[in-house]
């Protein structure tokens, strides 16, 4: 039985991938790669399931170190 349902465009069917992500913290862009999610075969969407929100919280917020820092380039659409 399938109970995946996308919340954006009510899909059936997901698959499951390895994705990175970025997040604002405190000010800060930080970047968190090979999270597991399912992602809407339909339109995209990307759901994390409650345990793996509940890592990239406690990752974010429990002064755990990052594996390595890298530098972006920032553009501002103005």
């Amino acid at each position: 039985m399938n109970t995946f349902t996308c919340h954006i465009c009510g899909a059936h069917e997901a698959e499951q991938k390895l994705i990175s992500e970025t997040f604002q913290v405190r000010g800060e862009t930080v970047l968190i790669e090979h999270i597991p999610a399912k992602e809407c075969r339909q339109c995209g969407e990307v759901i994390f399931d409650l345990e793996t929100a509940e890592h990239i919280r406690a990752m974010l917020h429990d002064g755990t170190r990052p594996d390595r820092r890298v530098s972006i380039p920032v553009y501002e659409f103005a």
